[in-house]
């Protein structure tokens, strides 16, 4: 079928402000360059725009309502008055007598057995983003609506729902970032309340996409889908941009002289992914450095750097702020090696992380904890090493191995890795998978 793909508008939907969110921006680029309408829906959250357009398509951000949230964790009068007056300690302590913390955090896990119509009402976030997002969809008028992650599958069925009784066609893909499954949040009723979400939706999308083959085999076992969700790897662009001058390479910033060992860690800062152990490492690998690109202002990376100065070792820590996604493979690609130091989660097992094709666009070697997809596939191409995940030992012997024989870690990252393992090539299947939905929406249009 021939369809003017112009006429066809994706609302991509995310949670957070889109800011440094490759993939969701990847995507909307994507789209929009083969020729698709696309808006990208996000959340207006810290100092970024309310509406901007880049690379062919539009973001707009809506302010996020906590409304329900918050009135789950106020505090039960007389202490809703005392925590507007007294200091930091008595409004966390508060918390001990709210609502959520006396009532919903045990009754919320009951209610999901009885029935999934208490989602909401369990889930307090999902009404939430109901008030923030709902009536913005509604107006944007979309014809695909691209649901990243779990949290906007509500958001999307709900407005094809009210779409269709308007007489209107929506058609939803549903981009699984992760398996919700092996998810693990602070608050205990999360995860419950995510399974049940995806378990009581994922039947009622068009089409389910997500980012590794091992989680697709599982969605389509878990949920029997009568079509294994199409695999889109969150890859970098083949084509990488030149050195920028302002921006630099990483050792050009630190000031780090080539022959110095640099090993380098870019993305979230977090106990799971095994940063402490690249610290540690430090202290048994004399002459080598670290480098992290994370948020430095994050209470966690200020304990590593505590922890550095303990071992004498922070004059060979250095910390660097996040960079564009689209710049992470050419500011890392001066350091000695790539590191993903994580810990053994389920999600950790079944994913070949967005880091891992950035360090081999990069062209770095690459050291790895031996978590399943990731230590298969290095041990499969020979392009870096495993150790035991939580060995702090162990990874320094492999920023040693690694920096005496670069060479042959680098020579193993071919034309063909790069190839498949590139936005270009993955992009494809992307445009693919909502061309099909395009055709639906204009065979509906067509009244066929």
């Amino acid at each position: 079928m021939s369809t003017d793909r112009s006429s066809i508008h994706i609302v991509a939907l995310v949670t957070n402000n889109a800011v440094g969110d490759s993939r969701v921006l990847k995507c909307s680029e994507s789209l929009a360059a083969a020729g698709f309408k696309v808006t990208l829906l996000a959340g207006l959250i810290g100092k970024v725009p309310a509406a901007e357009s880049t690379s062919g398509f539009s973001i707009v951000r809506v302010p996020i309502s906590k409304r329900y949230a918050q009135k789950r964790q106020t505090p039960f009068f007389p202490f809703s008055y005392t925590v507007k007056i007294k200091h930091k300690y008595v409004r966390y302590g508060s918390r001990l007598i709210a609502p959520d913390f006396l009532f919903w955090r045990w009754a919320s896990p009951l209610l999901l057995k009885i029935s999934s119509r208490f989602l909401y009402s369990a889930w307090p976030l999902l009404k939430d983003g109901e008030e923030s997002y709902g009536s913005i969809i509604d107006q944007l008028a979309p014809d695909i609506i691209h649901a990243n992650d779990c949290d906007t599958l509500g958001l999307a069925l709900r407005a094809k729902k009210r779409a269709a009784s308007r007489g209107r066609t929506i058609e939803v893909l549903y981009d699984a970032h992760e398996y919700v499954q092996g998810v693990h949040r602070k608050h205990p009723v999360w995860q419950k309340a995510m399974m049940m979400l995806e378990s009581t939706s994922i039947q009622k999308v068009n089409s389910v996409m997500t980012v590794s083959e091992k989680i697709a085999e599982m969605l389509e076992d878990d949920y029997r889908l009568p079509v294994r969700p199409t695999v889109v790897l969150n890859a970098p662009r083949l084509e990488q941009p030149e050195v920028d001058e302002k921006m630099k390479t990483i050792r050009s910033k630190i000031g780090l002289s080539p022959e110095i060992p640099l090993h380098i860690y870019v993305g979230a800062a977090a106990p799971q992914r095994g940063l402490d152990e690249m610290v540690d490492a430090l202290a048994f690998a004399p002459g080598h450095h670290v480098g992290l690109v994370v948020n430095p202002s994050a209470p966690y990376v200020l304990g590593l750097v505590a922890k550095a100065e303990k071992l004498g070792v922070a004059d060979r820590l250095h910390l660097h702020p996040y960079v564009p996604e689209w710049y992470v493979s050419t500011f890392v690609s001066d350091a000695t090696s790539g590191v993903i130091p994580i810990h053994h989660h389920l999600n950790h097992e079944i994913s070949l992380v967005t880091k891992y094709f950035e360090y081999i666009h990069a062209r770095l070697p690459i050291i790895v904890s031996d978590v399943r997809a990731m230590a298969a596939e290095v041990r499969l191409h020979g392009n870096g090493l495993v150790f035991s995940a939580g060995s702090a030992k162990e990874l320094a012997t492999r920023f040693k191995e690694v920096s005496a024989d670069r060479a042959r870690f680098v020579a193993a990252i071919t034309l063909e890795m790069l190839d498949e393992y590139s936005w270009e090539h993955q992009g494809v299947k992307l445009v693919n998978a909502h061309q099909a939905l395009a055709d639906a929406v204009i065979s509906s249009r067509l009244g066929k």
